[in-house]
């Protein structure tokens, strides 16, 4: 039997910066078996100015949209492929965009998008959002629009032009799929030791990967916006100089941190393994409206 009435999604928020351990992201379960399929979020945070959580689709599921659960939005959203790979698609437009583990896919507003899991092993994506929920970006901006009624599973834009208008359909294209290969790669400290690759960069939302070399001790720096650090790998020390709360933070994988606008940080290898992480960082304009 399907559910009548979506519940809504949580939406924690955090007044100084918080360690957010896995098992105490907040669960939330969202779809309907008569239309859009089951999706498992873990929420981290979803504050005025970011939206960050960890969704995974079970073997062969699959999200699509339907009346209840339309999925188009009023924001910039990245999809950080964790583990598995995931079918990616632009359902008004027919565009697929198969992502497999460490791809990101990214689509910014008004982007009717599905999601398909085609292996027989759960698929875990990392999710950033921004313009984030809390400004009506999400459901409420969603069913403002007119319900999209024809499903497009093949682009036939380019039939019969094929590879020759690769370019044409790459700038044509509504969701972007950036690889590691494709970041925009630079060093948070001159040592080398720190090794970062923007993915993302709008005037809402960057999405960087980063690497900390066996043994990094990092310098300060500071959160130009809200940001969350979400470990992949290794083990991350993270330490705030300025915090009247505890400094020093053990985070470890599926661990994320929550840093406000304004925090003085250090990041650390202190294990000696090295260390893997993705960061989200968000801002919306003031009187910014969907």
């Amino acid at each position: 039997m399907s559910e009548t009435v979506r519940r809504p999604t949580p939406r924690p928020t955090y007044d100084h910066p918080t360690v957010i351990r896995q098992q105490d992201a907040a669960r939330h379960l969202w779809g309907d078996s008569d239309g859009s399929g089951y999706v498992s979020d873990q929420v981290y945070v979803s504050s005025a100015d970011l939206h960050v959580l960890h969704f995974t689709l079970t073997p062969r599921g699959r999200y699509v949209h339907s009346a209840m659960n339309p999925t188009v939005f009023g924001a910039d959203v990245a999809y950080v492929v964790l583990e598995g790979e995931l079918i990616l698609v632009d359902p008004e437009n027919g565009e697929v965009r198969p992502l497999k583990a460490g791809d990101v896919g990214f689509f910014r507003r008004d982007t009717w998008n599905h999601a398909m899991n085609p292996r027989h092993e759960p698929v875990h994506v990392l999710e950033f959002f921004s313009p984030p929920p809390s400004r009506n970006t999400a459901s409420p901006y969603a069913r403002s629009k007119p319900l999209l009624t024809e499903t497009r599973y093949r682009d036939s834009r380019w039939d019969n032009r094929w590879p020759a208008a690769q370019a044409e359909r790459d700038a044509a294209a509504r969701i972007h799929v950036v690889r590691e290969e494709d970041h925009l790669h630079w060093l948070p400290e001159d040592n080398g030791g720190h090794l970062a690759g923007t993915a993302v960069d709008t005037e809402y939302l960057t999405v960087t990967h980063g690497y900390l070399s066996p043994g990094h001790m990092g310098e300060e720096h500071t959160a130009h916006d809200e940001t969350v650090l979400y470990v992949t790998d290794g083990t991350l020390h993270l330490h705030l100089p300025a915090y009247e709360g505890p400094a020093w933070h053990r985070l470890e994988p599926h661990d994320a941190a929550y840093l406000p606008k304004g925090t003085a940080y250090r990041l650390m290898d202190v294990d000696g393994n090295g260390a893997r992480y993705w960061a989200g960082a968000g801002r919306v304009p003031v009187g910014w409206q969907p």
